[in-house]
This record gives C-alpha cells, structure tokens and sequence, in this order.
C-alpha cells in the first residue's frame, strides 16, 4: 500500500497530495490471550468478512486504529505469545486487503487489568500494589487512587526494568508485523499517565470549580491520608455534595461550567504539574521507542499525556516522522449526563488548546480518539459540531465507540471527506442537514497521473480532476 510522508502540519503520498484518514477505533481490552483470539474472530467475520452494512467500508473508514494490550502480547515476562501476534498480523493483512490502513495501538487505561483497568500484564503488578473497585466510574483511578500513580511513576522510572520490557516488547513486535505494509504507524502507548501530581491535579480542578461556580475556595487534598484512598475519596465526595445542596445549585455548575472561558479557567495553569512529565520522562520514552528496529516507512505516532484530554497544554521534540494523535472527550464522558450536558464549549476549550499544541510542535493530527454515546438523542449534534470543528482544523480522525446499529450517528457520521487532494487543503465544510459538502483546496503543480479522491456515501471513492490555482468542489450526497 501507499506510503506518505510529514509536510509540516499535512500528510502526503508518494504523489505529493495531502491526505487524509477517517476511521474508527477497534480494541481488544483483555488480559485473556484466550479470550483475545475469540473476539479477533468475531470481529474479522462481522465487519470485514462480510461484505454488508456493518463493514468498515460502508461508513468510508480507510483507518483502523487497532488497541491490544502488553498482557496479550507478553502474559510471561520475557515470552511472547506468537498465536496473539499471528492473529494480530491476519488482521491487518485483512483489512490491507480492503485498502485500510492500521494505527496499531498498545492500550492501557489505569495502567494493568489489576486496576479494574487493561494493559501491563500481572506479572508487572501483581503483590506490588494496593488496588480498589472504583465506586462510581471507571477512571477513578486516575483520580485519587495512589496504586495506580504508584504503578505509573514505577513504569516512568523503569523500576525493575518494566519500561525496559516494554520496549524490548515493542521491538519483536514490530519485528514480527514488518511485513504488513497497511500498517501506517505505531501507537505506542495509550494516555500516557503522569509520572507524579496525578491526584494533585485532579485536586486542583475540583478546587478551581469550586471557586469559579460557588465562590469557595477549598482544599481538597486535606481529605486524603496515606493509605485511606477510599476514604479519602468519600469524604471529598460528602463535602461537595454539601456545597451543591440542591438542584437549582447543581444547576447552577452546569450552566457555569458550559462556559469557553470558566471551563478555560478551571484548567489553567496545570501544566506546571505536567511539563516535567511531558520532557524528562515521556519524550525520552517516546525517542526511544522510535529509534528501535522495524519502523522504517512507518509514523511514530505520540499522544499527550492524560490531563491534556481537557486541554492543558502539552509539547515534546519531535523528528520528520513524528504524528500527534490526541484525545479529547467532554468530561461527562461515560456518564448518564452526556447526553443532556455535553458541551459544545468546553470541547471547543480542549480542540482549540490542541490546535495550539499541533502549531507549536509543527506536526500533522490524526485524532485518535473523540466520540460519546448515551441513551438518548442529544449527544448527536454535539458529535456532528466537533466533526465541524476537525474539518476546520482539517484533522484526520479516528472514532471511539462507533456503533453499526445506531442510525442517527451515522447520518452525522458518515459524510463526505478528501481521501487525497492535490494541492493544499484550505477548507472542508459539511451540512450533515441540508447534506451538503464543500472542499477548498490551492494546486501550484501539475498533477498528470493523479487526482484528488473524495468520499462520499454510497458512491465510495470518487475521482476529481485538480486545476491549477483554486479549486472548489461542491457536492449533494
């Protein structure tokens, strides 16, 4: 398949044309070689298999971004399991052969399953931490939970050689799938969690709404107690549930929290406990997993770290073949409140600091994970707004969460999008009502044995010839 290169903040082909990727995120979670290598085959028999309306080509994915986890790979330290690889590389190849490219992506959410989490698998963790059930949602962890920071300040400093495993996993992987010309690059680690001042932040966000919405100015950290996460935890929880009181005061946080400028607030400054992270421990991590064998032709794929999903700023030293693959969520993710309250503003707060990020660091975006979903119908137009805003910024895209069945995203989802454009992309606009679709792009060459390649629904692939100078495509699908 087509190989491509960093042009500044655009991705292009052999053939000089700026590309773009829409896709979706497919990831296996387990710790369970065995119950990895069942999902595999239900997944390649439902979407690529079968050439129906759940496939990946009849919502115009030309991505994949692939999860699987160090447990799978690595259940023994220092043996890997090659029928997990074997059925990883079938995979790829599959989707190689309905023309989709792979973001191969090594995920952990609170570090390892131990955590109620997914990636690093038990021998990595297990007897070394303390680990509890969250109460309420799943990334609690991350929040208060002083195992979880325990076992990432660990794996930063690569306590008994863990990062060092991980690494060395890396390398006869990608050993492993170098013949697998689909993939496009390496996702080398999901959310990569700070190494220190996890809590802390988490903390200081909780003070800086406190403040912005009931004018209280509240220590949260004084409720947590070496070895009383839990309860630390519940006490914190108690006294906030004190300051809200009623509705009409939780009201009020919603409404104040909807704002661009307090969700701003509630968040500035935090890089100071993140910056450190971002140079000393992530980028050398990140440079030495790109320095390893076997990713020739391929893109190094990095993401910023955790508390940067709400916007605080993020930036590393980065080579030629170096792409930024955020993540950004609303933060009533995961929440029965998603579907009334996801906010438009704060998105625009996280997109925004992104955009920023990218600028500054000079590499191209493909998103790496956005999405929502709740019972429910509202939830729609907030995804169709961040699909506007990543055709203003021009960012390729990879969603979380797609479902085939749900026939109101896909009438957001599924629309037109540049696959290859000869010349220089200035603007895409979709109506996803009125099911329009624009594309604005300069050509300052001559493209003879090319063209520029749109998608749209239902017609796939559509060829158009490139003029010089300014080009305006208009189209109705």
């Amino acid at each position: 398949m087509e190989k491509f290169y960093c042009d500044g903040i655009r991705i292009r082909d052999s053939l000089g044309r700026e590309r773009m990727f829409r896709g979706i995120n497919v990831c296996i979670k387990t710790h369970s070689p065995e119950r990895f290598l069942k999902i595999m085959d239900k997944i390649t028999e439902k979407q690529l298999k079968k050439n129906s309306e759940m496939s990946f080509e009849s919502i115009g994915a030309n991505i994949i971004r692939f999860g699987i986890t160090w447990a799978v790979v690595e259940p023994q330290r220092g043996k890997y399991n090659e029928e997990v690889i074997s059925a990883v590389r079938d995979f790829i190849n599959l989707c190689g052969k309905k023309g989709i490219y792979v973001m191969l992506d090594m995920h952990q959410d609170l570090f390892s399953h131990y955590f109620h989490g997914d990636g690093a698998p038990e021998w990595a963790v297990k007897g070394k931490y303390e680990s509890h059930a969250p109460f309420a949602i799943w990334a609690e962890g991350y929040f208060y939970m002083q195992g979880v920071q325990n076992a990432f300040y660990d794996f930063w400093s690569d306590s008994d050689s863990l990062q060092t495993d991980f690494v060395k996993m890396w390398s006869h992987l990608t050993e492993e799938l170098k013949d697998c010309s689909n993939i496009i690059g390496f996702d080398y680690l999901n959310e990569p969690y700070v190494h220190a001042n996890g809590r802390k932040i988490f903390l200081n966000i909780l003070s800086n709404v406190t403040r912005i919405v009931y004018n209280k100015n509240i220590n949260y950290e004084k409720y947590f107690k070496p070895g009383k996460d839990k309860r630390g935890f519940a006490l914190m929880s108690l006294k906030i549930a004190s300051i809200i009181k009623t509705p009409g005061r939780l009201k009020k946080l919603l409404k104040t929290m909807d704002s661009y400028e307090n969700f701003s607030e509630a968040t500035k400054g935090l890089e100071k406990y993140t910056a450190e992270f971002n140079k000393n421990y992530y980028e050398p991590f990140f440079k030495k997993l790109c320095a390893s064998a076997g990713r020739e032709g391929k893109f190094n794929f990095f993401e910023h770290n955790y508390y940067s999903n709400l916007g605080v700023p993020f930036g590393i030293d980065v080579s030629e073949n170096d792409v930024y693959t955020p993540h950004a969520y609303d933060v009533f993710i995961d929440s029965p409140l998603y579907n009334k309250y996801s906010s438009n503003n704060r998105i625009s707060v996280i997109l925004d600091g992104i955009r920023e990020n990218q600028l500054k660091m000079n590499v191209p975006v493909i998103f790496g994970e956005w999405g929502g979903g709740a019972p429910g119908s509202d939830w729609i137009e907030h995804i169709d707004y961040i699909l506007n805003r990543f055709e203003e910024y021009r960012w390729s895209s990879i969603y979380w969460g797609y479902s085939f069945t749900e026939k109101r995203l896909e009438r957001v989802f599924n629309r037109p999008y540049p696959v290859a454009v000869c010349g220089d992309i200035t603007k895409i606009k979709t109506d996803s009502e009125k099911r329009s679709f624009t594309l604005e792009y300069t050509n300052s060459k001559d493209f003879e044995n090319a063209e520029t390649l749109i998608y749209i629904p239902e017609k796939g692939v559509v060829p158009y010839r490139a003029q010089k100078g300014e080009n305006k495509i208009e189209i109705s699908y």
